[in-house]
């Protein structure tokens, strides 16, 4: 079976593949454990050689799963930034935070997240992969602006007030990547400050928050390349391992995803395919129907990539597989684990990486694409 990617492109841009009428794809969020990711090709390599005869969403290759950490450390050389609070970003308490210093402002150069330097140098090494089967599409983690904005200054308000230059710094980089390498790529945005801010969030003020939310979204595939293909990761957070919330319901998720597709219909932007995280790395997949059941209100259009494969509860996974696609009254497009393999011992990331290849395969009842 070829390695292939899945998602919708827009009506300039055909999609080259559809997805097989018998088996999922496997999608990998991006990051492995950090004695993995010394060397880009090697790192390529262990997602081909963890997936044999599973289709792939896309090939990714991160650098060290702190790379996000190390660039909010380096904030602290920005000349307009001063530190708010220090923090070696143990746990979600020991993050550090800053402030804009008084008549200064920011650039978008000073928040470069170096995606695109990155990605040529990943690029170089895919020529140098050997492996059978054709090539996905390489897999560019880009986080969402506004969570990158949330971590810097630690207050919604003063994230709002500067996701401008947020939203350049990141966007420089897509089109960047885009125009050196056009449908070899595929953008992953990656956002758990979606699902986070709606946790603290009352109910009662969810339909406002979500309309904000999905706006912030759309804006970036707005702004981003028309051309360029795209999909959403929701997370719920997995620094030290633990989550920033804990799950009671998919009700949040959907609800953003329905709002977020109406805005890009708006704009007659195709929606990506949506990872939603569907366990924790301190909670196994919930065999309750009910934690399910927003999904029956997903709208049908939205290709989904569910993230409930969990390596120390396997009989849940599939329980959960179930469920879903019996909620969805359709297969899912892939399974996946709720987060990166990034702070999982290498051990783990194996065996999750082979119970999502098994779940891939795994029949059920649900009708047929």
């Amino acid at each position: 079976m070829s390695t292939l990617v899945f998602s919708h492109a827009s009506t300039d841009y055909p999609d080259t593949s559809t997805p097989s009428d018998d088996d999922r794809a496997v999608h990998f969020i991006g990051s492995l454990p950090a004695v993995l990711t010394g060397d880009h090709r090697e790192t390529m390599q262990w997602f081909l050689d963890h997936s044999t005869d599973t289709s792939l969403t896309g090939l990714p290759c991160d650098p060290d799963p702190r790379w996000i950490i190390d660039w909010l450390d380096g904030l602290a050389a920005v000349d307009a930034l001063e530190p708010v609070r220090t923090g070696a970003s143990a746990d979600y308490d020991d993050m550090p935070t800053y402030r804009l210093k008084r008549d200064r402002w920011l650039e978008s150069e000073d928040l470069s997240l170096g995606r695109a330097a990155h990605t040529d140098a990943v690029m170089a090494a895919r020529a140098q992969l050997h492996d059978d089967r054709d090539f996905p599409p390489h897999q560019v983690s880009i986080p969402n602006p506004y969570d990158l904005s949330l971590f810097t200054f630690g207050s919604p308000a003063a994230a709002v007030t500067h996701l401008p230059v947020f939203r350049q710094a990141v966007l420089d980089d897509v089109h960047t990547i885009h125009r050196l390498h056009g449908n070899q790529v595929v953008f992953q945005l990656e956002t758990p400050a979606v699902l986070a801010t709606l946790d603290r969030t009352p109910r009662p003020l969810w339909p406002a928050a979500v309309r904000a939310l999905a706006k912030q979204v759309a804006r970036v595939f707005a702004d981003g390349p028309r051309e360029a293909t795209w999909r959403i990761h929701l997370c719920h957070g997995d620094l030290g391992h633990q989550p920033l919330f804990e799950l009671s319901d998919l009700v949040p998720a959907v609800q953003f995803l329905n709002a977020l597709h109406k805005q890009l219909r708006r704009l007659r932007i195709p929606m990506p395919a949506v990872h939603i995280p569907m366990c924790t790395g301190a909670q196994a997949p919930s065999t309750d129907p009910r934690f399910y059941r927003a999904l029956r209100h997903l709208r049908r259009d939205i290709d989904v990539i569910a993230g409930l494969v969990d390596e120390t509860h396997p009989e849940a996974s599939g329980t959960a597989l179930g469920l879903v696609e019996t909620e969805l009254d359709r297969p899912v497009l892939a399974v996946a684990a709720a987060c990166g393999y990034g702070r999982r011992l290498v051990p783990a990331a194996v065996a999750n990486a082979a119970l999502a290849c098994e779940l891939a395969h795994h029949t059920t009842d649900t009708p047929a694409r």
